[in-house]
């Protein structure tokens, strides 16, 4: 599963210029391989390898990056153009605002938080739904997607089967994984 994480949430140390934070990665997929997809995809909002990979560092209030945004929906959640606009992909980006980090000379990036004023919390709407979103919330709006559930389920059955579900079963698949995005069982 770890394997399956890493293809998903797919980084390089080519990109990340950084073999422990790449390491750090990996042990975050380990722990949360068959736990809670939604905690694990809040930690790996939040994780360092993948703010440099996507340039959350860069993203900020009045000068929003799009990257983890459009991948968020893209790549991670709902799947190329399944659900979600442009402007979906631009108030993400302003939701996904905040994050930082420290520059030191023969150690590259550390000190990874998120700044509230480096934050843009004016009013967003995303899936035709408008609030003060934060990155978290952001997280939130893709999980409870009414899109994701089917998404997550084939997405992770072409990775151990190479035909799709038959109807009844991805339909079992999802309501299980609805109950408490619990990846163990399915």
């Amino acid at each position: 599963m770890t394997l399956v994480w890493h293809d998903w949430f797919a980084t390089s140390n080519a990109g990340v210029g950084s073999q422990k934070l790449m390491l750090a990665q990996n042990r975050l997929l380990r722990r949360q391989a068959l736990g809670r997809f939604d905690r694990l995809l809040v930690s790996i909002t939040a994780n360092p390898a993948m703010l440099i990979w996507l340039s959350g560092t860069d993203n900020r209030q009045g000068e929003p990056n799009e990257n983890y945004g459009r991948e968020l929906m893209e790549l991670f959640t709902l799947g190329e153009g399944n659900g979600y606009t442009e402007r979906d992909v631009r108030e993400q980006a302003r939701a996904l605002t905040g994050w930082t980090s420290t520059w030191k000379k023969g150690k590259g990036q550390t000190d990874f938080r998120f700044d509230p004023k480096r934050h843009d919390p004016g009013l967003k709407t995303v899936f035709g739904k408008r609030g003060a979103y934060s990155w978290r919330d952001s997280v939130s709006l893709c999980i409870h997607h009414p899109k994701h559930a089917p998404f997550f389920v084939d997405k992770l059955w072409s990775y151990f089967i190479p035909t799709p579900p038959d109807a009844a079963t991805r339909a079992g698949l999802e309501a299980v994984y609805r109950e408490e995005f619990e990846v163990r069982p399915v």
